[in-house]
């Protein structure tokens, strides 16, 4: 029967992903209207773009999820949720704007753009530790916490997601496996860079990463990633075949996507700095311009493919 009773007062999970998806098309809306007004901007301040969309998601769930508004963003007011405390009353606005911030954190930063310096310092472990630990526990309580429905902001907080006009009932308590998995996600995303640092530091690695920042320092260049694999295909007599590659993702500071002499330049400079690229098939260098800022991004690309030997004569 209390079992009954929980189900009542605590919202259920598609709900509540019903009210953040609600959400989520708000502020993506507001985020391509700012980027039609203030694109170049978004551009200039490239991964620091992620700081607006964190800051305006944060005025907007902080301060509707609190007392100020009754705990119900857009989202959950149309779903007849909202955020409570044990005595099923809204929270204050500081704990509001804590919940959101412990939540949002891991996501905002896992797309951050990161320069070799952070991700080869001891920075790597903090960010790690928070990206990692945060982003799996919150998932993780999120599907299998079905007793009381919280995740780690929730935990952290005191709050509950509960359906809107329905009187509180007794819940039961958080299964003590769940928060040890949780401390021991948390465990495993500390450690995790001291294994990535020294794969970084490397032979094949190392080159790598000397190649991306060769590219990312041109003049028309605002950041820049590589990596190398293969693509398997089958032909229409059924051999497969495997072709080797460099790609490289530049993001440009300006919108030059479709400058295939640029492309061709920074091909150059992927064959000038990592040797290596003479033994593969193919290089391939993808312009993008646009930005990203969190709730909202906005993307040209272009592909470029070529031959690295064919490269190597005009180093």
């Amino acid at each position: 029967m209390t079992e009954e009773l929980e189900l009542k007062w605590i919202s259920g999970f598609w709900r509540r992903i019903g009210a953040l998806f609600i959400d989520t098309l708000i502020l993506g809306v507001v985020g391509l209207a700012l980027g039609l007004v203030l694109e170049s901007l978004f551009v200039q301040i490239g991964g620091w773009g992620r700081l607006v969309g964190f800051s305006i998601a944060l005025i907007y769930f902080g301060v509707m999820n609190s007392s100020i508004v009754g705990g119900q963003t857009i989202g959950k007011k149309a779903l007849k949720i909202r955020v409570v405390d044990s005595n099923n009353s809204p929270v204050n606005l500081g704990k509001s704007i804590l919940r959101y911030f412990i939540l949002a954190i891991p996501f905002f930063l896992n797309g951050a753009q990161l320069s070799n310096e952070v991700m080869l310092s001891f920075l790597m472990y903090p960010l790690s530790l928070i990206i990692f630990g945060g982003l799996f526990s919150i998932l993780y309580l999120y599907i299998f916490n079905r007793v009381t429905r919280q995740s780690l902001h929730d935990l952290v907080v005191g709050t509950f997601v509960v359906n809107a006009n329905v009187e509180k009932q007794e819940t039961g308590k958080v299964w003590n496996l769940h928060l040890i998995i949780v401390v021991l996600l948390f465990l495993a995303a500390a450690v995790v860079p001291a294994f990535t640092t020294q794969l970084a530091q490397s032979g094949p690695f190392k080159d790598m990463l000397s190649v991306q920042s060769a590219l990312s320092n041109d003049q028309d260049v605002a950041y820049a990633t590589i990596s190398t694999g293969s693509s398997a295909f089958s032909s229409t007599n059924e051999v497969t075949k495997t072709t080797t590659y460099v790609s490289s993702q530049v993001f440009l500071k300006t919108n030059n996507v479709s400058d295939a002499e640029l492309a061709r330049r920074l091909a150059i400079i992927v064959v000038a700095n990592y040797p290596e690229a003479l033994q593969k098939d193919t290089i391939l260098i993808n312009l993008t311009y646009g930005y990203d800022i969190g709730i909202a991004s906005s993307w040209s690309n272009h592909a470029y493919n070529f031959n690295p030997l064919e490269l190597q004569s005009v180093e």
